[in-house]
């Protein structure tokens, strides 16, 4: 979903004063030294004064983010919803009522509000461990991830819950690093858990439409194995079965927007539907995932963060982030030079991958996949796969149209 989908449904709400300073650091915006009343920022030839003030006073930040609006050139409702987002990511679930009326009854939305927090818990534990039944073992780094998710207003229309889950600051930027005696490095930082923790919520969603709901035949534990990769669980199907069969819901449909600071996949989905008449099917694979152990193969997903090859070796080497027994990690898979060459494009455009194959501790404890059985995107099964030449900036500056 585009920021200018979230202006139509989002009313705008002045952004904090460190919102508005952290969008300007970080879209190249430099802050000179401080003076009596504060600091002039600069960006080409482009000067916003910025006072220094203990409190926040909306009429001086709404005079800065005018001022932005003036130099990027773009409506001032645009910039304060892209400013207020900037480090957020937006789920907008959707319960849609076949008489298109702006209400719910009550106990309909209080089914949809709980059961839409019970889906990201379940996406938050997924995102640290792939499972096909929870069990109540909700993962204490995924519930952290809930607890700071907040629920936004929305303007008239459908009933929506905007859930906004808050991204940390990144620890690195990607960046190319020096050749040394022929080898190509080349280093990023990781995703955040927070957005692994949405991704996941956005995948777990398509793998439920295409490989249970699309299927004319109820779906098999086959079928289960690949949606539990994505991080599918009883959980999941069971909260969002409950959705679907709320008599007042004719649709569920979830709409994404990904904060700008962080770069995200163009394949990643933007908006999933959901008829009302799968709830049996998604019902019966909660069924099955409870009474069967549907669990992922030998496999780990993530994004490449490190990229290394030496000249003239027919193989290279990527680094992919992951979480392996509990913890955060890091693991080297070996490639041959063609997929490898793939690898650098799904890099570039922040693709995440799933990566099957044998684990073996190398030197220094590194983490090492000599010959994976597989390697590719996570969203390959599902989504188009993106336009030839796309290139997506690591830190976006405001997208064209308002």
């Amino acid at each position: 979903m585009l920021l200018t989908d979230v202006n139509e449904i989002v009313e705008p709400r002045t952004p904090t004063l460190s919102q508005v300073q952290d969008f300007m650091e970080c879209e190249g915006w430099v802050p000179q030294p401080p003076g009596t009343a504060g600091r002039m920022w600069i960006k080409n030839r482009a000067r916003i004064g910025v006072p220094d003030t203990t409190g926040e006073d909306a009429n001086l930040v709404r005079g800065i983010i005018e001022r932005i609006a003036r130099f990027e050139r773009k409506d001032l409702r645009f910039v304060t919803n892209y400013i207020r987002y900037y480090r957020t990511d937006v789920a907008l679930l959707r319960a849609a009522r076949d008489d298109h009326t702006e209400t719910i009854s009550l106990d309909a939305a209080s089914t949809v509000i709980s059961n839409a927090r019970t889906i990201l818990r379940a996406s938050g534990t997924t995102a640290w461990s792939e499972r096909s039944n929870i069990s109540g073992n909700y993962s204490r780094q995924g519930d952290e991830v809930v607890e700071r998710a907040r629920m936004d207003h929305t303007v008239h229309g459908p009933f929506m819950i905007p859930v906004l889950v808050p991204l940390p600051h990144a620890e690195g930027l990607a960046a190319p690093l020096p050749d040394v005696e022929g080898e190509q490095l080349f280093r990023a930082a990781a995703e955040p858990f927070a957005r692994r923790v949405t991704r996941t919520l956005a995948q777990s969603l398509v793998a439920v439409n295409e490989v249970i709901i699309q299927p004319e035949r109820m779906p098999t534990s086959r079928d289960l194995h690949t949606a539990v990769e994505r991080g599918v669980s009883r959980e999941f199907c069971s909260a969002l079965t409950k959705i679907l069969e709320e008599p007042s819901v004719a649709e569920f449909t979830a709409q994404f927007q990904w904060a700008p600071a962080v770069q995200a996949s163009a394949t990643i989905p933007k908006a999933v539907e959901i008829d009302a008449t799968a709830a049996g099917k998604v019902k019966r694979a909660a069924e099955i995932l409870k009474e069967r152990k549907v669990e992922p193969r030998s496999t780990f997903s993530g994004v490449i963060v490190e990229l290394r090859h030496v000249r003239e070796d027919p193989y290279g080497l990527v680094t992919v982030s992951t979480i392996r027994h509990g913890r955060s990690c890091e693991i080297r898979v070996r490639l041959s030079y063609e997929a490898y060459q793939e690898a650098v494009t799904w890099h570039r455009d922040r693709r995440a991958v799933i990566v099957q194959g044998s684990v073996r501790e190398g030197p220094g404890r590194r983490l090492i996949v000599d010959a994976p059985e597989r390697c590719r995107p996570i969203d390959e099964n599902f989504l188009p796969e993106p336009r030839q030449g796309q290139v997506i900036q690591l830190h976006p500056h405001l997208p064209s149209g308002s």
